[in-house]
């Protein structure tokens, strides 16, 4: 549960901060935007870090994605 919970917020920042990017720049507020663009990117990278690290392969799947099927 404390997991769906940090996800979440981590997708509200992403959000947030790409919306205000937009708004900061089309006010032509330069903190603003870079502030906001720094918020969206750190949350996009921490989701990105939180990515499961198996890769969808199920158990004893070796093959690699992109295999060509015979």
């Amino acid at each position: 549960m404390g997991a769906f919970v940090g996800k979440a917020l981590l997708w509200c920042a992403l959000v947030v901060g790409l919306i205000g990017s937009g708004i900061a720049v089309y006010a032509l507020h330069v903190n603003g935007a870079v502030g906001s663009l720094i918020v969206a990117s750190v949350a996009g990278l921490v989701l990105l870090r939180l990515r499961p690290e198996d890769g969808g392969q199920g158990a004893g799947d070796d093959a690699p994605h992109d295999a060509a099927v015979t």
